[in-house]
């Protein structure tokens, strides 16, 4: 059972890793520049949030 487990999650690791790895290989100008964007939108966010707790 616990093998069966861990050879499911090592095969859909090893195809969505391989998936990404394509996939990043090949973006366009524009899907980089949403990706920045995504991390500063959630960067900032964080930095808000962290600020009302100090």
């Amino acid at each position: 059972m616990v093998e069966t487990i861990q050879d499911t999650w090592r095969e859909y690791s090893t195809f969505y890793i391989s998936y990404l790895n394509k996939r990043w290989d090949n973006i366009s100008p524009m899907e980089y520049g949403i990706v920045l964007v995504s991390i500063a939108v959630v960067g900032w966010l964080l930095m808000r949030s962290g600020a009302r707790k100090a």
